[in-house]
């Protein structure tokens, strides 16, 4: 009698100490999802939502520009243009422009990637030779900008993660959701 006593007990024991050590194995995964998840919304709520949005605005603005009142690229320099054109790259795209990269840099910590992507620092550099260009358009400058656009690779990766993270949020959010 006194074996079966003593392996009902330890039997509940085990029970028990397994209990908690998944309980507590349950709650740290979800801790972890709940901070994995504050982060994904700042990710978006601080850098790439507003990156995105900027991102798509100056894009649709370029493009109905190229479609209506862009000189060629030949006249694209600060000097060149006409004064419709400087009106629309200094009131919308530039100052659109500034913001963008002052958000990279205010946010770099909420980046996907450890380093910098050269998209990224492809851009900013790009705008900062283009303050140094727009600063000499009185002196007449016929200079390009020191650094191009990146073009379609810095579109391409905001939107990409920027979706990457959208994707990984929801999953969280099923994960987490009862």
């Amino acid at each position: 009698m006194m074996s079966a006593a003593v392996i009902t007990a330890s039997a509940s024991i085990l029970v028990a100490v397994l209990a908690f050590v998944l309980g507590q194995r349950a709650q740290v995964l979800q801790e972890r999802r709940q901070a994995r998840l504050a982060r994904v919304n700042s990710q978006l709520r601080e850098l790439y939502g507003p990156l995105r949005t900027l991102v798509d605005v100056n894009e649709m603005v370029w493009e109905s520009l190229r479609g209506s009142h862009l000189p060629p690229k030949e006249e694209r320099r600060p000097e060149a243009g006409t004064d419709d054109w400087r009106r629309w790259r200094d009131t919308v795209l530039m100052p659109t422009n500034f913001r963008m990269r002052d958000l990279i840099v205010e946010h770099a910590d909420l980046l996907i990637e450890t380093e910098t992507p050269e998209p990224l620092r492809d851009f900013c550099a790009h705008v900062a030779s283009m303050e140094v260009l727009l600063s000499d358009e009185t002196e007449s400058s016929t200079r390009n900008p020191l650094i191009r656009h990146p073009g379609a690779a810095y579109v391409d990766y905001v939107r990409t993660a920027f979706t990457q993270l959208k994707n990984e949020q929801q999953q969280i959010l099923r994960a987490v959701s009862p």
